[in-house]
């Protein structure tokens, strides 16, 4: 295994930036415009942060709040929040009709080996809105999950009754 130039930390060859001290470790890094993946990357991590998400689930990395990356993610989530905070102010803005109006809900019925790119995306953005309800319910010791997913089964009933009752008066 190969070693950063910068501090000498122990790295993959497939890499694009060094976990421990954030040096980009290759042109794609320096670039940041190809993202080193199979699916086209739309999000709000760079590519550092997201090198760095990804070494922290593959336990490659441990969580240290001193390190360059932990603190490229920290501003990195800030920033997502603060435009999170104009979406708000935007009256009669729903977050979920938003995101609905751009999806494919056939995606989050398929195997993910079936999928393409967009119906990866899809599916990763639904699991993504049940992840951030448990960080939430994590960081504030709140229980807003379950009330959610109740509130969403409650809505998926009534949607299914509306949808038999129509095909029962065609």
């Amino acid at each position: 295994m190969p070693y950063c130039p910068n501090c000498g930390n122990q790295i993959k060859e497939m890499h694009h930036y060094c976990g421990s001290c954030g040096q980009a470790l290759s042109d794609i890094a320096g670039s940041e415009i190809d993202p080193p993946m199979a699916i086209e990357r739309e999000g709000f991590l760079s590519m550092r942060s997201l090198s760095y998400v990804n070494e922290l689930l593959e336990g490659e990395q441990d969580l240290n709040h001193d390190s360059v990356s932990y603190k490229q993610l920290s501003r990195e989530l800030s920033a997502a929040f603060a435009d999170f905070a104009r979406l708000a102010m935007v009256d009669d803005l729903d977050l979920l009709h938003l995101w609905a109006a751009g999806s494919n809900t056939n995606a989050l019925s398929m195997s993910v080996d079936d999928m393409n790119s967009n119906q990866f995306r899809e599916w990763l953005a639904a699991i993504g809105l049940g992840r951030t309800l448990r960080m939430y319910d994590d960081a504030l010791h709140t229980e807003f999950e379950e009330e959610f997913n109740d509130r969403l089964q409650k809505l998926i009933e009534f949607a299914n009754e509306e949808l038999n009752d129509e095909e029962s008066t065609e």
